[in-house]
């Protein structure tokens, strides 16, 4: 992966309703567990194998980041974020190669 990924949609509920569907791992693979406390480790599983998750930042019913891994593919980092639309919710995922990220910071093009 060398680009950042971004997409939005919009779920016809809440944003604790949709902050439940964040948090549930069967949208990422078939099984899993995406904790909640900043530092904590979690897993999804999904038909390639299992993705390691180091949660970064919660922020309940607005923002979820986390990185993840596998031992073949190079750690991503993600952010979820969730936005109150009148009675939906739009949720903006971004997921972006660990060194794009690096080199951002260090004012590199």
């Amino acid at each position: 992966m060398t680009d950042i990924i971004h997409r939005e949609l919009e779920l016809p509920c809440s944003p604790s309703e949709a902050w439940e569907h964040v948090l549930n791992p069967t949208w990422l693979g078939d099984d899993g567990e995406l904790p909640t406390t900043p530092g904590a480790d979690g897993w999804v599983r999904d038909e390639d194998g299992v993705h390691f998750v180091i949660v970064e930042e919660v922020d309940e019913n607005e923002r979820y980041v986390y990185r993840w891994a596998t031992f073949d593919d190079a750690p991503t980092r993600v952010e979820i974020e969730l936005e109150p639309v009148g009675d939906r919710t739009r949720i903006s995922i971004s997921e972006s190669p660990l060194d794009v990220r690096a080199q951002a910071s260090l004012g590199f093009q």
